[in-house]
């Protein structure tokens, strides 16, 4: 699965956990302003019509009191006319003659009457209310939705049906006795009690809706309440549980995410380090995934490309090789550069070589070339080839420092020649052979100059070397030391550039194939480690030869035969002599400018 739908996942339960919450919280919220409607609408006002009808009830029976009185004060006064033994025409003849007790009778049944329109009007009123309340619980029944406000309205509608028909039934008997006036006082004590009834009936009804009525508010508020609180725990479950989720997911992506990234990260390090054995797991199906599975192929290709370098090392110079693979065109297109060359043979090694078996030449040469080889890379050399048991080797940028190359190349040769003494103690073991070994001399040529530097070859087969005078000289110093008994001939410009080196001069030569004599030299030592020997033996090589290139025969000689004293065994100072003695006979050659030619290679 892809990052991208992991995060879109993660974000999705959250909002359906959320839309959820809010839809229960939305539900609730519903649920709550019915409630609230309920209340508003229903029981709020039957409530406020209640306590109206209980006051008017009130009213009500005040005005039938009031009522009552009067008619009491009316009985009076008429039985205190008949208290004379008196007929009622008799009584109703004696009040017209009395104004005064017409007057208070008048005055007493004007306020009955007033009274009892009074009663009839706070009965109406009653009535009214009681109508308007169960108009009000009808309707609200017919728009109920939940089953459980349907019950609690029916449960109030009787009971003000009973009220309606309790107050019906209390106001018939309070006109009836209001208006029996005449009646015995038994049945009229009787009636009383009856009203008595009736009224406690009333308020013992009215007193239950209210109580109903308030059960039923209390119970919608407390309904609504617990709506908010179900609401509000629903809210708060709902966000920690998202964010408790979306913690957890998160981390199980994140965790998908770095522990491949660490594993990229750390296999990648590796990589850097030269191990191209390593091999990721691949842990998911997303774009890490992909990446580790690209990781991989890449390690794959650059485990292949250093097996490569790794078997085209053993032929080319690796640095070479990095830079054939790599295509990069300062290492192999061709560019003029200034270069020290380096030729390196065994003296007449393909007679020695006879001595040997083939498996025991193969041993000694690869021998050879490994101690050789080995000390020319350690200073940034590249081995251009190997023919039989020559070295072709040289120094340029970009394998080492511009300036820096003779020296590097002189350092070379030195301890190379060292290393032929260990290279001589491990013959026998190398050929087997353990008497008559071969004594085994090293001879090595190193011009510095100019060459040429890059690929050449055929479109199947090319071979990165450099080309030139620079190499052409370089050969022919390998060879000159067959001349002079050396083992080691540079130019001039190789001494030059050789700082920290000393050198001894050898000779003014032009080889063959070049139209430029150059003075060649010898390595003799560091500058640090000159004695005072190896310093006479460079001064005297320069006076002797200055002498015989300025065709100064006789102080030649006697530098040369000086030099010869003290080291029986020099080879050059034998050669010089061995030439004055040809001039001496035959006569030096008339254009003589101190220059010897070598007319072979």
């Amino acid at each position: 699965m892809r990052i991208a739908w992991k995060i879109f996942g993660i974000s999705l339960i959250v909002f359906l956990i959320m839309a959820t919450a809010a839809t229960y919280s939305i539900y609730k919220i519903y649920e709550i302003n019915k409630e609230l409607q309920l209340i508003s609408s229903v029981f709020s006002p039957l409530r406020h019509e209640v306590a109206q009808i209980e006051v008017i009830a009130l009213q009500e029976e005040l005005e039938l009191q009031r009522v009552e009185k009067l008619e009491a004060e009316l009985r009076a006064d008429r039985l205190e006319a008949l208290s004379y033994g008196k007929t009622d025409a008799e009584i109703d003849a004696a009040v017209t003659q009395n104004p005064d007790l017409v007057a208070r009778i008048n005055h007493l049944e004007q306020r009955l009457e007033t009274g009892l329109g009074l009663f009839e009007a706070s009965a109406n009123k009653v009535e009214e209310l009681l109508r308007s309340a169960e108009k009000r619980v009808r309707d609200a029944q017919d728009e109920a939705t939940s089953l459980e406000d349907k019950l609690e309205l029916a449960a109030l509608y009787p009971t003000l049906i009973a009220i309606e028909t309790q107050h019906s039934s209390f106001h018939s008997h309070a006109l009836n006795l209001v208006k029996s006036a005449d009646l015995p006082p038994a049945t009229r004590e009787s009636l009383e009690e009856q009203l008595e009834s009736e009224e406690t009936k009333l308020t013992e009804r009215l007193d239950s809706l209210r109580e109903h009525v308030s059960a039923f508010t209390d119970q919608s508020i407390a309904t609504a309440a617990l709506h908010e609180q179900q609401a509000l725990y629903a809210s708060i479950a709902a966000t920690a549980t998202a964010g408790l989720l979306a913690l957890l997911l998160s981390s199980l992506v994140i965790s998908g995410i770095l522990r491949p990234m660490r594993a990229l990260s750390s296999g990648a390090k590796r990589v850097e380090e030269g191990d191209f054995e390593i091999e990721l797991k691949q842990l998911s199906r997303d774009e890490i995934g992909s990446l580790t599975q690209s990781f991989n192929t890449m390690v794959h290709g650059l485990r292949n490309t250093q097996r490569i370098k790794d078997t085209f090392g053993q032929y080319l110079d690796p640095r070479v090789v990095s830079g054939l693979i790599a295509d990069q065109s300062d290492a192999t297109a061709g560019q003029k550069k200034v270069v020290s060359v380096y030729f390196s043979d065994l003296a007449d090694f393909t007679t020695i070589s006879e001595q040997f078996t083939p498996n025991g030449l193969v041993r000694l040469l690869n021998r050879y070339l490994d101690l050789m080889s080995s000390e020319i890379t350690a200073r940034e050399g590249v081995i251009d080839k190997y023919i039989g048991d020559a070295i072709m080797a040289y120094w340029a940028q970009p394998f080492s420092d511009d300036g820096n190359q003779a020296a590097l190349a002189v350092e070379s040769a030195l301890t190379n020649v060292h290393l032929m003494e260990q290279f001589q103690k491990e013959l026998p073991e190398l050929t087997g052979l353990q008497k008559n070994l071969p004594v085994l001399r090293q001879r090595i040529g190193i011009a510095t100059g100019e060459a040429v530097i890059g690929s050449i070859g055929s479109a199947k087969t090319k071979n990165y070397t450099i080309m030139g005078d620079t190499v052409n000289l370089g050969a022919r110093l390998e060879a000159a030391n067959k001349i002079y008994g050396t083992q080691i001939l540079v130019c001039q410009r190789t001494r030059d550039s050789a700082s920290g080196l000393e050198f001894r001069a050898i000779d003014t030569i032009q080889v063959k194939g070049k139209t430029q004599p150059t003075r060649v030299y010898a390595p003799l030592a560091h500058t640090s480690e000159m004695t005072d020997a190896l310093r006479d033996l460079q001064g005297a090589s320069e006076t002797a030869l200055q002498a015989f290139a300025d065709a100064n025969w006789s102080e030649a000689r006697t530098g040369f035969e000086k030099i010869l004293a003290a080291y029986p065994h020099d080879g050059i100072a034998a050669v010089f002599l061995n030439r004055l003695e040809l001039i001496s006979a035959q006569g030096a050659p008339v254009d003589w400018d101190g220059v010897w030619h070598l007319n072979t290679k």
